[in-house]
């Protein structure tokens, strides 16, 4: 596939008040520059693995096709992350999403146009895209090094004009930044538990975004870059 440039960055997303109880935000610290190094929490290793480095890939999708990434290294974006809104989702509910992880994660995102890649592309999507859910997030591209390259938000077309917040964006939004999988007892979950993210969601986040592209992690905590 042919590697275009970001379109201008026009907008950059910036941090609202979403209603409801809210998490203070950390910023992530971003890689160092190290090449291996080691994560003290366990259960934020043991979460990463599971809901991250060893999801499931090869499953084939409807419109984007088969989700191809590297399992066995981490997945994430390169910051800002990339988001381009499409036409059919109207109102600011994928918006009030960004801002969302951004006000409780310190993640940064971007919007960008149609043709940018990188990207998450949000879009309105059929019942015969999503069978019976509501909607879907997951990346389903990435570069050598495992780097998120193309990543689809799909929302069902009756759910696609909303007014904010909606935990439905939040929550397919959230898979489509880093969480491939549904981590129990928050926003995260199947079936989704209230409407902000878990200390447990927010501590997979905001560790992943120190690890450089490439790493491994294994589930002693030790980490290193495998792919650079």
């Amino acid at each position: 596939m042919r590697i275009l440039g970001i379109a201008s960055l026009a907008v950059v997303v910036t941090t609202v008040g979403c209603g409801g109880a809210e998490h203070k935000s950390a910023t992530p610290t971003g890689p160092t520059g190290a090449t291996s190094g080691r994560i003290e929490n366990l259960d934020t290793v043991a979460d990463l693995i599971t809901y991250n480095q060893a999801a499931n890939v090869g499953l084939s999708t409807p419109v984007e096709g088969v989700i191809q990434r590297t399992q066995g290294i981490i997945t994430r974006w390169e910051l800002p992350i990339p988001v381009y809104v499409a036409p059919s989702i109207v109102g600011a509910c994928a918006t009030e999403a960004m801002n969302y992880w951004q006000s409780v994660t310190g993640l940064p995102f971007v919007v960008v146009g149609a043709d940018a890649e990188p990207r998450i592309t949000v879009r309105a999507a059929g019942s015969d895209e999503l069978n019976i859910s509501a909607g879907s997030g997951f990346v389903y591209r990435t570069y050598d090094n495992n780097r998120a390259r193309l990543a689809v938000v799909k929302i069902l077309t009756s759910s696609a004009t909303c007014t904010p917040p909606s935990t439905l964006f939040r929550h397919e939004l959230g898979h489509a930044i880093g969480i491939f999988g549904h981590p129990p007892g928050g926003l995260m979950s199947s079936p989704i538990v209230g409407t902000t993210a878990s200390q447990r969601e927010l501590n997979h986040l905001q560790q992943l975004y120190r690890l450089p592209h490439g790493a491994r992690i294994e589930p002693d905590g030790t980490w290193r870059v495998v792919q650079p």
